[in-house]
């Protein structure tokens, strides 16, 4: 099996045969102008010039670069869910109150805390999501809290 560093050898190889290739591809344009143009000190000055920052531009680009960029992009970032809201604000207060607890154990109080809340928000009759599990055995369906094929009220 490869590893990720196997593979970003590979790409920087590649990127040097391009840099490479694109190098020659350069300074054969270079030399042909040159061959054809007589060029005064300072024109030839800014023919290397250009000739050097398009070198450097195309290093810039290289393909590892151009493959990480390609995956930040694809990157869509969600709005966090209200049982995210939920654990961010409760986390930080359970563990003051609870020095004792372990990160597990602080996860697992909150939780417990979050099931506590979706069943105070069905008794106030707010509404929850369908298929959201209110308290074990309950699930919510159409807007109804449902328990063992029974309407709960």
């Amino acid at each position: 099996m490869y590893k990720l560093t196997d593979a970003k050898r590979a790409i920087n190889c590649f990127n040097l045969l391009i840099k490479d290739a694109n190098d020659y591809v350069v300074d054969l344009i270079k030399t042909s102008i040159l061959e054809e143009i007589e060029l005064d000190d300072k024109q030839l000055e800014q023919l290397n010039q250009i000739f050097f920052n398009i070198k450097d531009q195309i290093s810039d680009n290289s393909l590892l670069t151009t493959i990480q960029n390609k995956k930040k992009k694809k990157k869509t970032t969600r709005l966090p869910s209200e049982y995210n809201l939920f654990m961010r604000e409760n986390s930080k207060p359970v563990r003051e109150n609870n020095p004792q607890l372990n990160n597990k154990e602080v996860l697992t109080e909150v939780a417990r805390l979050w099931n506590l809340y979706k069943i105070q928000k069905v008794k106030d009759g707010e509404t929850v999501k369908d298929g959201e599990t209110v308290k074990d055995g309950e699930t919510v369906k159409d807007g109804e809290t449902v328990k063992d094929g029974e309407t709960v009220s």
